[in-house]
């Protein structure tokens, strides 16, 4: 991963003087050697930072080494760049790699599904391709889940990169409302009370601005029939959107 930041050449004017370039050449060398020190000290903060290289060319950092996972990495980019006076960071950090995508494209799954906060009200999708993970979908405003879960699946050995397109709803009180008006009439039907929890539920109901949107699976046509009878029938829906897919 390479980022990129703008390069300033200065104009030297020629002097008649001899050690003119010399004397530009110490201050340079020391300018740089207290650069990377300052970075050094700054990744030393963290123990699983500590084995790193640090380069330095003008305000360019180069990051060299190995460490366990992309949070870590993401970690010693991210403190690098809070160093005053570094412009550019290279990164030659690598990762390892998972010995099998499919074992890894499941942690990941698993680290979704137990997040305490992804509830029934939010709904992520996601791919996995050499160890990069790709999330999109839409998840509830009270707290920066998009984040929370960044940091999660970072943590997971194997994880190379994390593309996240996660939206987070607008928070809307009427939404709220329809939310809790919504769970109350859907646990009371014998065929949902099974997921009166909320969590960890096959299908998820994203409402926004009273649109509401039914994605997931449900067991067979009857349920499917029967939650969007319940949602479309609850006062302050404006319109239900049924995407659900059946089991059988």
């Amino acid at each position: 991963m390479m980022l990129m930041a703008a390069r300033y050449t200065a104009a030297l004017i020629t002097l008649s003087f001899c050690s003119a370039p010399a004397m530009t050449s110490v201050v340079n060398a020391q300018s740089g050697a207290n650069l990377q020190q300052a970075v050094l000290t700054e990744l030393r903060e963290d123990r699983s930072l500590r084995k790193l290289t640090v380069s330095v060319e003008g305000d360019q950092v180069t990051l060299t080494g190995e460490v366990r996972t992309f949070w870590e990495k993401n970690e010693a980019l991210r403190r690098t760049f809070d160093v005053d006076g570094v412009g550019t960071v290279v990164s030659e950090i690598d990762v390892p790699i998972a010995d099998d995508q499919n074992d890894l494209a499941e942690d990941v799954v698993e680290a979704i599904q137990k997040y305490a906060h992804y509830r029934m009200w939010d709904h992520i999708e996601g791919g996995l391709e050499n160890g990069v993970v790709a999330l999109y979908g839409q998840v509830t405003p009270e707290r920066n889940k998009a984040r929370e879960l960044f940091e999660r699946i970072a943590k997971i050995r194997g994880v190379q990169d994390i593309q996240m397109n996660i939206e987070s709803l607008p928070p809307n009180q009427q939404d709220n409302s329809l939310r809790n008006t919504i769970a109350q009439r859907l646990f009371q039907s014998e065929h949902f009370e099974r997921f009166r929890s909320g969590i960890n539920t096959p299908f998820h109901i994203i409402v926004r601005n009273s649109v509401v949107t039914l994605v997931g699976y449900v067991q067979g046509g009857i349920e499917r029939i029967e939650m969007e009878r319940i949602v479309g029938q609850t006062q302050g829906v404006l319109r239900t959107d049924n995407q659900l897919q059946t089991l059988r």
